[in-house]
């Protein structure tokens, strides 16, 4: 399944939640894990077993700062 971290492209397994997806993100970025806050693409805080959907997106800081 297709989601999107930070505007990034990430492929994860179905029934992934936000914390998979953006282990995956940092995993592929290179860039220190992430514990949240994570938020959707409307700036909600999300929880991390947020279960994923395809072409869903998220955000490590919110989209509207």
């Amino acid at each position: 399944m297709i989601v999107y971290v930070n505007n990034t492209t990430i492929r994860i397994f179905m029934g992934a939640t936000a914390i998979d997806a953006v282990r995956r993100y940092c995993t592929d970025t290179g860039l220190p894990l992430c514990e949240g806050p994570f938020y959707d693409a409307w700036g909600n805080l999300i929880a991390t077993d947020s279960p994923m959907c395809d072409g869903r997106h998220i955000y490590t800081t919110s989209p509207h700062q």
